[in-house]
């Protein structure tokens, strides 16, 4: 495939875009599992489409052998050396880095919900979509404002942290798999189709002992080091000789409200020792092979490899054999081959670019009568992909007799070739993504069975109805069935209505507050140099009220990316002022200060 050029705000990728990088010289899609997904292509300056080349723009490329196109956006592009340019760009998904989620907490929620929330309760709007097959109800927060694609995974508490797993990304829709790959019956084998092979063995991450600490941080700032009294867990299992030491943080797996004590300390640790493999090493292969499936000769080789299948490969020479999940592919797109895959068991390191997060917006009211609004997307929708194609092949399948048993409708000219398959025969009708083996996951079978990853409905009549979590389409109401939580909106009757009047009276009645920060010089500074006033000034619905306050109500905090240096700042302005200088000491990089009014006495806010 010839890669496409598309305007950076593009969302129709079935069009041509901006052009055909038809003069591109070379083009590769890495992709690892549960990580980097990166397009680097080689471009001439006197290419059709040289001036078009710009950062932010996307690509449109084929990354693997049986995934359907993928966009890249453009983040680098390199100096002319010999009259060509490198362009790097990363998968449509980095995009998630840069949207906010805001904060929120359950003490247990399915992933379907927790996921639908991260993606809903941002910052900034956006069209990414989500689904996840994890089921199990657990204990999820977005503790402080951060990017979704954090909360996706890469630090403590999030989805890959929480419930494991892998990633797929398909342009703007996130899957979470319990198991992306299959277990195939690939064999890549020395004097058959492998080419090259490097074994690596790496003990980076081996250890034979954890040292875990904890900070206690009290109200006047003093910051506490727990340890253990045996100060190191022992690594039952390790490989290792030569004693090596792990020293880890265990801070951030206490909770606001948790009390940090050695007990508990102790407990997480082990728990953390006997989930985390910490004393085996990892190994991993590199292997370059041949595709036979796109050999004349071996027309018959229906077999494929996708990032996370299980293949076996084996070296008589050298006497490996071994099974191994794929988790790193390198594929040329131009000639759609591989170019290199790599075998192992690599970390869940899912890669991102946190940027900081800016102020939350309020979120949009949510809409009504969004059922006949979903039915009528998803049929527009499917007469799109179905209506006016012209595209495709159609096989009939006979036996030796000439008895037809089987209709194709394939994405290529022979079985060999084809990718997208609908297969019908007297066991059903499927759709395989994987040629013509599958496996099949959109299905009708001659049993009564339907698999789907998605079904739109306008009526569903059913004795039974096995489901994680039934939800309406704007998630507003929800019947979570593993937990038992229950969540219902509804429109008002007459008397409740009458009820929200009464109680909107007697809000009216009470105060209202309402602070605001105003900057004695501007809210930009530049080269450095800083030197404001920072006032906070209350209101009651709208009269000023800051004079009744007291001083001591006033509690201001400062967030930026050093958070250890935002506890001691935070902790010298507890409270006691209702203005404050800031100064260049105050601010490194970036900065954002709020301003909290409270009840002395109970030492809550009032802000609501």
């Amino acid at each position: 495939m010839i890669p496409v050029l598309f305007k950076a705000n593009a969302t129709n990728f079935k069009t041509f875009g901006i052009g055909v990088l038809k003069d591109c010289i070379s083009c590769e899609v890495t992709e690892e599992r549960n990580g980097a997904f990166e397009c680097e292509f080689k471009y001439p300056t006197n290419g059709a489409l040289f001036k078009e080349l710009a950062t932010e723009r996307l690509v449109k490329a084929k990354p693997n052998d049986t995934a359907k196109d993928q966009m890249f956006r453009i983040y680098r592009i390199s100096t002319p050396i010999d009259g060509v340019v490198t362009v790097y760009a990363q998968h449509l998904s980095y995009d998630l880095s840069n949207i906010a989620a805001l904060q929120w907490s359950e003490e247990s929620i399915s992933p379907t919900l927790a996921m639908e929330r991260v993606f809903a309760n941002t910052a900034t709007p956006h069209g990414f979509t989500c689904q996840t097959d994890y089921s199990a109800a657990k204990p999820f927060a977005v503790s402080k404002p951060q990017s979704v694609r954090a909360c996706l995974g890469g630090v403590a508490g999030s989805f890959l942290d929480q419930w494991g797993g892998e990633f797929e990304w398909d342009n703007f829709h996130v899957i979470h798999h319990q198991g992306r790959g299959n277990h195939t019956g690939v064999v890549i084998e020395y004097g058959k189709n492998l080419t090259d092979m490097e074994h690596d063995d790496d003990n980076t991450d081996v250890f034979t002992d954890l040292l875990p600490y904890a900070v206690s941080t009290a109200e006047d700032g003093t910051e506490t080091v727990i340890t253990l009294a045996e100060v190191l867990i022992p690594v039952v299992e390790t490989t290792l000789v030569q004693r090596k030491t792990y020293i880890k943080d265990f801070s951030e797996y206490f909770d606001m409200e948790e009390p940090i004590t050695e007990e508990a300390l102790r407990a997480k640790a082990n728990n953390y020792v006997e989930a985390t493999p910490l004393g085996i090493g990892k190994p991993s292969i590199t292997v370059a092979f041949e595709p036979l499936w796109k050999q004349p000769e071996y027309a018959a080789v229906l077999e494929r490899v996708s990032l996370c299948d299980t293949v076996t490969v084996r070296h008589s020479v050298l006497g490996i054999t071994a099974k191994a999940k794929v988790i790193t592919t390198r594929y040329d797109t131009l000639a759609e081959k591989y170019i290199s895959i790599e075998l192992g068991s690599a970390k869940a390191n899912l890669l991102q670019n946190v940027s900081s997060a800016q102020d939350a917006a309020e979120q949009a009211a949510a809409k009504v009568d969004r059922f006949p609004a979903l039915m009528n997307t998803a049929i527009a929708e499917a007469t799109g992909l179905i209506t006016g194609q012209t595209g495709g092949y159609v096989v009939i399948n006979t036996t030796d007799a000439g008895q037809p048993y089987e209709l194709l409708i394939l994405d290529a000219p022979s079985i060999a070739e084809a990718v997208n398959v609908w297969r019908w025969n007297v066991g059903g009708l499927g759709f395989s993504h994987n040629g013509y083996n599958g496996p099949y996951e959109t299905a009708i079978t001659a049993d009564g069975q339907i698999v789907a990853d998605f079904i739109t409905s306008g009526t569903l009549v059913a004795n039974i109805i096995k489901a994680g979590v039934l939800q309406s389409q704007d998630g507003s109401s929800y019947w979570d069935l593993e937990t038992g939580e229950v969540v219902l909106r509804a429109y008002a009757t007459t008397e409740s209505v009458q009820e929200q009047s009464d109680r909107i009276t007697e809000i009216e009645e009470k105060k209202m507050y309402r602070l605001v920060i105003s900057s004695s010089n501007g809210n930009i500074f530049k080269n450095g140099y800083i030197s404001t006033t920072l006032y906070a000034t209350v209101y009651s619905w709208d009269e000023n009220i800051t004079d009744t306050l007291d001083d001591n109500q006033f509690v201001w905090t400062r967030v930026s990316e050093d958070t250890e240096a935002d506890a001691v700042w935070n902790a010298d302005h507890f409270g006691g002022s209702k203005s404050i200088e800031i100064t260049s000491e105050d601010v490194h990089v970036r900065a954002t200060f709020f301003c909290d009014l409270i009840d002395t006495t109970t030492r809550t806010s009032l802000l609501g």
